[in-house]
């Protein structure tokens, strides 16, 4: 890696010892970290009680089993339904889905408002939006205290590809690649 790392604001001079971090500094900082968007899925066996939420943290945890890790606020709607089913999808969005990470990051649609509008269908009982860029249905495995967060380990038990450009979220805003 070449260059030097460069910041408009400093927080704290180079060598100086912190006693805390703002959340504030805290958001600004790992604003600046792009990830991938997705929409979390769950419902009933027979495809009832679906809820959904736009989470920006998820990865790839292991490969031997395909395990994916996920974060969710614990006042999430969404976490509460995924804890009683006990699976969940992760549907990746493509770029030209913003609309649909905004859908569902709102919190003042129901889950029904949420999926009524929007193209879906069923794998496995598990709600996978339609031309989503990629998909994974997934059993929770455990989960796991994260502060504000929950974060959950699941393993994958089914995934579909459908292709095209992620959607991102850097600084704030959605972003494409370039």
């Amino acid at each position: 890696m070449t260059g030097a790392l460069t910041s408009a604001t400093t927080y704290a001079p180079p060598g100086a010892t912190r006693t805390s971090v703002t959340a504030r500094e805290f958001k600004d900082v790992l604003a600046h970290l792009p990830s991938g968007v997705t929409v979390l899925t769950t419902s009933g066996p027979d495809g009832t009680g679906m809820a959904g939420m736009t989470a920006s943290a998820v990865c790839s945890l292991s490969l031997d089993p395909p395990m994916i890790l996920a974060c969710a606020a614990n006042s999430s709607r969404t976490l509460t339904r995924i804890r009683t089913t006990g699976m969940l999808a992760v549907n990746l969005l493509r770029e030209d889905q913003a609309h649909l990470a905004r859908r569902f990051a709102d919190p003042q649609l129901d889950q029904d408002a949420r999926f009524a509008a929007t193209a879906h269908h069923l794998v496995d009982g598990l709600p996978v939006l339609d031309d989503a860029l990629a998909w994974l249905a997934c059993t929770v495995e455990a989960t796991y205290p994260g502060g504000d967060h929950t974060i959950l380990t699941a393993e994958v038990r089914g995934l579909g590809l459908g292709g095209g450009p992620p959607l991102l979220w850097h600084n704030r805003t959605f972003r494409t690649l370039v």
